[in-house]
């Protein structure tokens, strides 16, 4: 590595660590107002522009608003572009939270889907997380399904 090459690298990394700094500063009243902050959340996850600024505010805030705003999340994971962040995101809850909040929502979420690629997001997801009991219903009520792209999830996630 070059001298040019380290003493960029020293300034990005005094960068980041100012960021940091005012980051954790703009944190603190977020926390303070908790419904308010994810009432901003939840209207940022709205705007496509503002959609991955604010999953990575959800991985700085805990798992409090992330909990509250999973419906939300879940919609967003059907996007391609934004299934691995709230995948990630949602892998921070710890297993019974994410147990006893992700299948509910999951299950509201397919009430109104039809479509295999939901499903197979979805069963992606209980894996992921671990939530085997709840990937298994899912599959369940694929195979259920007239649609055989919908069926072809059940499928591959049966077991």
């Amino acid at each position: 590595m070059s001298q040019t090459d380290a003493h960029a690298d020293d300034d990005a990394f005094a960068e980041a660590l100012a960021a940091a700094d005012r980051l954790n500063r703009a944190l603190s009243p977020l926390r303070i107002d908790r419904e308010g902050t994810q009432e901003q959340l939840r209207s940022a996850l709205r705007r496509p522009e503002q959609v991955v600024r604010a999953i990575l505010l959800l991985e700085t805030l805990g798992t409090t608003p992330t909990k509250a705003l999973v419906d939300d999340l879940l919609g967003l994971a059907l996007q391609v572009r934004y299934t691995m962040l709230i995948r990630n995101l949602l892998g921070r809850l710890p297993w019974r939270e994410a147990k006893e909040i992700v299948p509910p929502a999951v299950r509201r979420l397919l009430d109104d889907a039809d479509d295999g690629d939901d499903y197979r997001r979805m069963a992606e997801l209980l894996d992921h997380l671990g939530l085997d009991e709840a990937l298994q219903e899912l599959c369940a009520r694929a195979e259920d399904s007239i649609d055989p792209d919908v069926r072809e999830a059940a499928a591959d996630f049966g077991r």
